[in-house]
């Protein structure tokens, strides 16, 4: 059996090399992407929900962890809401519907959580 060349070490060496800068730089990628989509959508929440003055929280404080998905279309659809104050969870769907994403990259129909807080001051 013949001794491969330097030529084939070093073509072999440098294809091997160039694989696994692809996987790694993909990788990469797909976590940037990932977590470019969950700020997205927590600055939308951010601006669309606001404290609802209208609602009377007990000492000062009132929160709710809502767990939702990001449809194909682009809206939010609530999973889960958790919280003591009906009039809060009330408000939370109405701003969520009014939230939508026409450009959102991936990941799409997964699950995301967020809690709110609103304390007055």
């Amino acid at each position: 059996m013949e001794e491969p060349t330097m030529k084939t070490k070093s073509l072999v060496k440098f294809v091997f090399i160039l694989i696994s800068l692809l996987i790694l730089g993909g990788s990469s990628f797909a976590g940037k992407t990932i977590k470019d989509t969950a700020a997205t959508i927590r600055e939308a929440i951010q601006q669309q929900v606001k404290h609802p003055g209208y609602i009377k929280v007990q000492d000062n404080l009132c929160c709710a962890d809502i767990l939702f998905t990001v449809t194909t279309d682009g809206k939010l659809l609530i999973k889960r809401i958790i919280t003591d104050n009906d009039a809060l969870s009330d408000y939370i769907k109405e701003k969520f519907s009014e939230i939508s994403f026409s450009k959102l990259g991936s990941p799409l129909n997964q699950y995301y959580r967020i809690k709110l807080s609103f304390r007055l001051i």
